[in-house]
C-alpha cells in the first residue's frame, strides 16, 4: 500500500495509454444540448442517461472502484480514502455539452495535429472534449491509479459526475446533500486552458411574456403584432442602467437573448413573444429585487398583457486566493509546469457558484483547447496527461 509519505511518485504510475483511449472512446457519445430554444437539458434526458449509466458507470465498475453511490438525477458519486481524517475535497465533471454546436465532425473522437489552430502537438477532437469529456477520462485514469496502487488516503475524496444542463445548481445540491461531511473544497474540472478560475459572476433569467393580438401581416391594424411589443420591451431595457460594479467581478447588466414568437404561421404578425433575460448577479444581490428591476424598466405597455417571473439562476463565485485548497492546486500545478499557474476571473457564470453558496469553497481548473464557441473543440494530448498529474498531487496534498 503507497502512502503520501513514500518517495515513489504517483503520477508516473498513471496509465496514459488508457487515458487518451478513453478519452477517444468517450468524445464519440453524443451528450449535446440540441440547438434550439429549448437551451436546458434535463439530468434524465436519454442521452444523459445512455453517457452515465451504460459508458461511465461500467468503466468505475471495470476499475475496481467499490463505493459507488447513486444520487438523484441520474448522479454518480465516489467516495475514496479511509477517512480517519477530516479533510475531504469534492472534485465534479460536468456531463452536458453547451457548445462547440457547428463542429464537422462532433463526435469523431480524432487524434490530429492541432498546428492550424495553435497547437502543432497530437490532439483529440470532439464536440465537448475540452468541456467534458477530458476530465472524465482524467477521473477515470486518477481512479484506476489510486486504486490498482491501493493508495491509503487518510482524508476523502469525492468524484461526482454532474448531470447539471439547466441552468441552475439544483444538481449540485443533490450532491452536497449526499456527502458525509462538507467537503473543505471543491475543484470544478472544466476547460480553463490549465488557469485556475477564482470566481465568476451569477445570473437569473428573468423571463418576460408579452401578449397582445395575431393578426394577417396584410392588416396589421387588426391586430396587436408581439413583434413591435418586444420592441418596445428591448429599447426600454436598454435604458436600465448599472452604476455600481465589484472591483474584482465586474458590473451588472440585463440583456434579453431569447426570443421566441407564437404562433409561428404563415404571414401571420404574432400574438406573443416569449423573452428570456439575463441579469448578471454580484455578490450579495437579490433574487427578486434583480427581476423587479427590469419590471420596473419595463414600466406600463399597454395594450400589451406583461407578465413578468423569475427564471432559474446561478449564484456569484468568489474564492479567496490564499485558500490552502488553491494553494494546494498551485502547487500542484508548479510541480508539473514548473511555474504558477494563471489565475482569472470569469464573465460567465459556472456551477462554481453553487458550492459557494453552501460554502463550499470551488475553483475550475482543466485542460483547454477549443476556444470558439460554436467552432472545433478539442484537447492538447499532452495537457489532458499533466490535467491528470496536476489532480493526482493536489489530492495526496490535501488528503494524503
Amino acid at each position: 500500500m503507497l502512502s503520501h509519505d513514500q518517495p515513489q511518485d504517483l503520477t508516473s504510475h498513471l496509465d496514459e495509454g488508457y487515458l487518451i483511449d478513453v478519452l477517444t472512446e468517450l468524445a464519440k457519445v453524443p451528450t449535446e444540448v440540441p440547438l434550439g430554444t429549448e437551451t436546458f437539458m434535463e439530468p434524465d434526458d436519454p442521452k444523459l442517461v445512455n453517457y452515465v449509466q451504460k459508458i461511465l458507470r461500467p468503466k468505475l465498475d471495470d476499475l475496481g472502484v467499490t463505493e459507488i453511490f447513486d444520487v438523484p438525477d441520474n448522479q454518480l458519486l465516489v467516495r475514496y480514502g479511509d477517512g480517519t481524517s477530516s479533510a475531504s475535497l469534492l472534485v465534479m465533471v460536468y456531463t452536458p455539452i453547451q457548445h462547440h454546436n457547428l463542429m464537422d465532425e462532433p463526435f469523431s473522437g480524432r487524434v490530429a495535429n492541432g498546428a492550424a489552430l495553435g497547437y502543432d502537438e497530437p490532439c483529440v477532437f470532439g464536440q465537448g472534449v475540452s468541456q467534458i469529456k477530458a476530465h472524465h477520462a482524467v477521473m477515470l485514469a486518477v481512479l484506476k491509479m489510486l486504486t490498482e496502487q491501493n493508495v491509503r488516503l487518510p482524508g476523502t475524496l469525492y468524484f461526482a459526475v454532474n448531470n447539471e444542463g439547466r441552468s441552475s445548481h439544483r444538481c449540485s445540491d443533490l450532491i452536497l446533500q449526499s456527502l458525509d461531511t462538507k467537503p473543505d473544497f471543491c475543484v470544478l474540472l472544466r476547460g480553463t486552458g490549465m488557469r485556475i478560475s477564482l470566481g465568476n459572476r451569477g445570473r437569473v433569467d428573468v423571463n418576460v411574456e408579452i401578449k397582445g393580438k395575431a393578426s394577417h401581416s396584410s392588416a396589421p391594424g387588426a391586430g396587436l403584432s408581439a413583434i413591435e411589443g418586444a420592441n418596445e420591451f428591448l429599447n426600454r431595457l436598454k435604458k436600465l442602467q448599472f452604476t455600481e460594479s465589484h472591483p474584482i467581478l465586474g458590473g451588472r447588466h440585463a440583456i434579453a437573448y431569447q426570443i421566441v414568437y407564437e404562433p409561428l404561421a404563415p404571414h401571420t404578425l404574432p400574438e406573443t413573444a416569449r423573452i428570456r433575460v439575463d441579469r448578471r448577479l454580484l455578490p450579495g444581490d437579490d433574487l427578486d429585487q434583480a427581476v423587479e428591476e427590469v419590471r420596473e424598466a419595463i414600466g406600463d405597455l399597454s395594450p400589451y398583457e406583461v407578465i413578468v417571473s423569475r427564471g432559474t439562476h446561478m449564484w456569484p463565485a468568489l474564492v479567496d486566493p490564499q485558500h490552502p485548497g488553491v494553494q494546494a492546486l498551485t502547487e500542484a500545478h508548479r510541480k508539473v509546469y514548473s511555474e504558477d499557474p494563471e489565475t482569472f476571473y470569469g464573465q460567465g457564470t459556472f456551477d462554481a457558484g453553487g458550492p459557494c453558496a453552501a460554502g463550499v469553497p470551488a475553483v475550475m481548473y482543466g485542460v483547454g483547447g477549443g476556444e470558439s464557441m460554436l467552432g472545433d473543440d478539442f484537447a492538447p494530448v499532452r495537457q489532458v496527461a499533466d490535467e491528470a498529474r496536476v489532480l493526482v498531487h493536489t489530492i495526496m496534498s490535501l488528503l494524503g
